[in-house]
Formats: C-alpha cells, sequence, structure tokens
C-alpha cells in the first residue's frame, strides 16, 4: 500500500503536487481560520484526487469540526473522517485523532496530562497507521523562533511541544506509521522502532507552502 502523507496546506492545497498512491493521508489544519466555504473547498480539492481512498482528520485551525461537526463531516462527503475513530482500507487499521496540547486558542485543544491520556487510550493496540495533528514529545515537534508570539505562549524556543502522553501511547501501540504535523518547523520522518514517524507539513514556519508531501510504502 502507498500512502502519501500530508497536513497543514492551511488553503494553500491547490498548491501543492501530490504525488499518486493507494492512500491519501491529511492530518489536518486543511484550512486557515476553519470556516464552512474553506472546508467545503478543501473537500473539493480532495475528492478531485486521484487516490483510491482519503483519510482526513481536523486540526486546531479547523475550527467547523469542533463547533459544527455534523456540518464539516457533510462537507467532506465520502471522505474518511476520522475523529477518535477508525477505518479499515484493504486490511490495514487506521485510527485518527486531532487533539494537541493546549497552543493558545485554537480548536481541539486539552490540557496535557489526564485529558490527553484518556484520548490516547482510545487508540485500539492492533493500529497499524496512527493519524494526530499533533506529534509525539521528542520527535519533529521543536517550535522555532520564526512567530515569538507562538514560542511565548507555548514553552520558549528551542522547546519541545510534542505531547509526552502521546509518545508513552505510540510506544504501547506500535503502529507502523504515525503521521501527525502541527509544528510545521518539524517537517521530515523518523524511524524508532517499528514506528516510522512523518510530521508532514506542507506549509513551513512562515505558512509557506515549500514542503513537499511524504510517501510511505507500508
Amino acid at each position: 500500500m502507498r500512502i502519501v502523507c500530508l497536513s497543514d496546506t492551511h488553503n494553500l492545497h491547490r498548491e501543492v503536487a501530490v504525488p499518486d498512491g493507494d492512500v491519501l493521508v491529511h492530518a489536518g489544519d486543511l484550512t486557515l481560520g476553519g470556516s464552512a466555504a474553506e472546508v467545503s473547498e478543501v473537500a473539493t480539492w480532495l475528492g478531485g484526487l486521484p487516490h483510491t481512498h482519503k483519510v482526513v482528520i481536523a486540526g486546531n485551525h479547523d475550527w467547523l469540526f469542533e463547533k459544527d461537526p455534523d456540518q464539516a463531516r457533510r462537507l467532506l462527503g465520502e471522505l474518511t473522517y476520522l475523529q477518535d475513530g477508525g477505518a479499515v482500507i484493504e486490511g490495514v487499521r487506521f485510527w485518527g485523532s486531532p487533539w494537541q496540547p493546549w497552543f493558545l486558542s485554537w480548536a481541539f485543544n486539552l490540557q496535557r496530562g489526564r485529558a490527553l491520556r484518556e484520548k490516547w487510550a482510545q487508540i485500539p493496540d492492533h493500529t497499524d497507521v496512527l493519524v494526530t495533528h499533533g506529534p509525539p514529545h521528542g520527535l519533529h515537534d521543536r517550535v522555532g523562533k520564526a512567530f515569538p508570539r507562538v514560542v511565548s505562549a507555548v514553552m520558549g524556543h528551542g522547546e519541545h511541544a510534542g505531547c509526552r502522553d502521546l509518545l508513552e501511547a505510540v510506544g504501547r501501540i506500535a503502529p507502523r506509521l504515525h503521521v501527525f504535523g502541527h509544528i510545521h518547523e518539524g517537517y521530515g520522518s523518523t524511524r524508532r522502532g517499528r514506528t516510522l514517524h512523518v510530521n508532514a507539513s506542507i506549509c513551513d514556519a512562515a505558512y509557506r507552502p515549500s514542503n513537499a508531501p511524504v510517501v510511505v510504502d507500508l
């Protein structure tokens, strides 16, 4: 199975050259402000891509999915939207979740600790492909200095914005692939044990769509 991974396109999706594959995974922040018009536009774009299957989760910019989830799901049409839920595609088990540790005043924020642990506890042990918007602690999650306001609100330049409890959950579950985004500066991939971790952020720290989708043959 060829999986094409992307995240954090922030309304700039039509500037992205998307390789062909079997499954397209978008790990959230499809939009910039999360309006119905934005969701409708990106859903039209995703629907027109040639991939047989498209798996989508929301991110912290995608407000409609938190404020009016029924409308957001309707706008996605036939796309596979996962919010603390799973899907089996050609025998491969996917699970998606949009939450991240509290990050300014965005959507799908939860406090570190119990609230996030409860979300990660829902991930089945047999998951093959895990899709979260936020990264695990220490893996492609280092916040840069491009946006001082964001940096000061999180924890300081150069610090890790990822979730320690997600890292623990991924270690327990050991999916074959973990796709995420959220921290644009963290674009790239790392293999740790059985799991390939991919930060597939398309936009860089200046919100330019300068990164390419990541292709993984599972």
